[in-house]
């Protein structure tokens, strides 16, 4: 089976979504449900390019708030500041793509890799329309969203949020 397929899948996505809620409970302390909840205005975008057999943008674009709330949770701080929230979250999306490296490796197979994740505050999107893409939206108890998106096919690069 082809990294490419397997990104697809329904059980790629179940797992994915999976380990999405279980990194961000065991490091972070927050519970997450797969819920297709709108993000609010206030964002920050993690951008990263898996390469190898399956080539892939991902982003995951969360509430600040949320992103904020991880960051304390972590650092175990009352207060944080945004390069805190920047570094945080872009360690904590490494997490998620080593998890979403180790779902999609096949034995005899090359692993996929993914570039250092880039943090932007507002919205990061793909510059043109992906061959085939996916959202998995998360809500956490605080009523904050969560979007990773994966972008399958040749890696379209990013655009920042419009002024």
């Amino acid at each position: 089976m082809s990294e490419l397929y397997r990104c697809g899948s329904a059980e790629f996505r179940h797992s994915l979504s999976r380990s999405m809620q279980d990194v961000t409970r065991r490091y972070g302390g927050i519970e997450l449900t797969e819920r297709q909840a709108p993000l609010t205005e206030d964002i920050c975008t993690v951008h990263t390019v898996m390469e190898g057999d399956c080539r892939a943008d991902l982003f995951l674009c969360a509430d600040t708030s949320l992103l904020a709330r991880l960051a304390r949770n972590i650092m175990c701080q009352d207060t944080v500041t945004g390069q805190d929230i920047a570094d945080v979250a872009t360690e904590y999306f490494n997490v998620v793509c080593g998890r979403i490296s180790s779902l999609l490796f096949q034995p005899g197979h090359k692993a996929p890799r993914f570039q250092v994740p880039c943090f932007h505050t507002g919205r990061y999107l793909p510059e043109r329309e992906p061959a085939s893409w996916w959202d998995i939206g998360y809500n956490s108890l605080h009523n904050e969203s969560m979007h990773l998106v994966i972008c399958l096919g040749p890696p379209s690069g990013g655009k920042p949020p419009s002024s």
